[in-house]
Parts: C-alpha cells; sequence; structure tokens
C-alpha cells in the first residue's frame, strides 16, 4: 500500500506575499521541514504530463541556494512549460518550485514528476460565470487572509474541509445550469472530472513504484483527488494536518 500525503495549494503567482523575502523563506522552511517528517521517496507537481522533460530539465537546473537569491529569483527562469495553449516561464514564484522542487532537493531524488492533464474547461465555463457570482463571492470572502496570515495558517485554511466544500460547491452549482436547453453546467463538469480523474489515473500509475508519495496541487482539485484517494485499496491517504 502507497502512503500519500496530498498538500493543496494556493497558487504563488496569484498571491499577495513576496515569495523572494527572508521572511516568506523562513517560513516556507519552517513548512519544508514539517514536510520532510513524512520521508516521501517521490514528489508530484501540478504540471502537464506531455511536459515531464521540461519539469526534468528544469529540477535540474533548480538549486537550493537559488532560495536565498531574491535578485536571482526575481530575475530568471528555470525555462518555459507549455499547457492550456500557453507557453510560460517556469518562475519561482511557484508553489511547485519553492516547496514540491525544494522537498525533492533536500530528499535528494533524482526527479520530480508532473501528474496534470492537459484540459481547458472551455467556453462553458465563460459562459457559466456570471450565474455563479455569489457562490464564487463566497468561496473569495476571506482573501484578506494573505494580508495578515502566516504561510502555515494559509495551508492549514486551504487544506480544511470547509475550504474544500465551498469551492466544490460551485461545480455543484453549475451543474443544474442550463443555456439555451443546453446542459452547460454538465459540460464543464465533464472536462472537470475528467481532467481530475486523469490526474487521479497518473497518481494510481506512481503510487505503483512509490511507498510513500507527496504531492503538491492547486487546493480546487483536493474535494474529488481525496474521493478517488480513499476509494482505491491499494492507497492510503495520510492526514495532512499531521504536518503542518
Amino acid at each position: 500500500m502507497t502512503e500519500i500525503l496530498l498538500l493543496g495549494t494556493f497558487h504563488f503567482m496569484e498571491s499577495s506575499f513576496d515569495f523572494y523575502t527572508d521572511k516568506v523563506q523562513d517560513e516556507l522552511d519552517h513548512l519544508t521541514k514539517k514536510l520532510l517528517e513524512f520521508h516521501p521517496d517521490t514528489v508530484a507537481v501540478e504540471a502537464a504530463m506531455h511536459q515531464q522533460e521540461v519539469v526534468s530539465e528544469s529540477y535540474q537546473k533548480f538549486n537550493l541556494k537559488d532560495l536565498r537569491n531574491p535578485e536571482k529569483m526575481r530575475s530568471e527562469t528555470l525555462g518555459s512549460i507549455h499547457m492550456f495553449g500557453q507557453t510560460c516561464p517556469i518562475t519561482y514564484n511557484n508553489e511547485a518550485i519553492q516547496i514540491g522542487y525544494k522537498l525533492g532537493k533536500l530528499l535528494n531524488l533524482d526527479d520530480i514528476y508532473a501528474i496534470d492533464e492537459d484540459i481547458d474547461l472551455g467556453e462553458s465555463a465563460t459562459k457559466l460565470m456570471p450565474f455563479l457570482t455569489d457562490t464564487i463571492n463566497e468561496l473569495n470572502k476571506n482573501t484578506n487572509r494573505h494580508e495578515k496570515d502566516s504561510i502555515i495558517e494559509l495551508y492549514k485554511y486551504y487544506n480544511s474541509a470547509e475550504w474544500s466544500k465551498l469551492n466544490h460547491n460551485i461545480y455543484i452549482r453549475a451543474n443544474a445550469i442550463k443555456l439555451d436547453g443546453f446542459y452547460t453546467g454538465v459540460e464543464m463538469n465533464t472536462k472537470w472530472y475528467e481532467r481530475n480523474l486523469k490526474i487521479f489515473a497518473n497518481i494510481q500509475q506512481l503510487a505503483v513504484k512509490s511507498k510513500k508519495l507527496f504531492i503538491i496541487y492547486g487546493a480546487g482539485h483536493l474535494q474529488l483527488l481525496k474521493d478517488f484517494i480513499n476509494a482505491d485499496n491499494n492507497l492510503h491517504l495520510v492526514d495532512v494536518y499531521q504536518y503542518l
């Protein structure tokens, strides 16, 4: 049986934190030390599987010393990655780098694994947004946490059952919406579930060669990924709060 530590995360590039300061790096050091207590033999991040070569190259280029070099982190990248029809630089204000890559290097792992599936929710999501404003506002009502909470406090919040339920409720509410007689909400959710099921398939395949698997992933995926992992008798989802 493979133990899995699934850490839900907010996306660093969308946060008001300055991840290049000593203060924030100290907080991330504290978080990483706690995660090290899990002793994973494999680390997986939210990047498209078809970009594994790029992920591997950027991981080899990454050095732990970079995290104490704010000038380098602000001015340099670790390459570029293609996903959702766009090519984007691999910058240091990225949770995969600051936590996933860092953990890998501290554990002397040879590589980091990409497990995402390159599926966009498409036009359906755009059409549905005006009908989901109240639900989205409810989810985002605590965005001021980024102004006052520590890194650890934020991770405790984003990994809570409360936040996962609020986020998943967007998809549940969307599911009932028809536009012009068409199941627009169902179409969006079909793509969302397909993406998460394929992510889970990638996790299952990776778990075959792993005893302890650490995954850092956008917290919006937690509700589904937890359900899938808990339903697989070959996997054991550990309590993330033991390491926060």
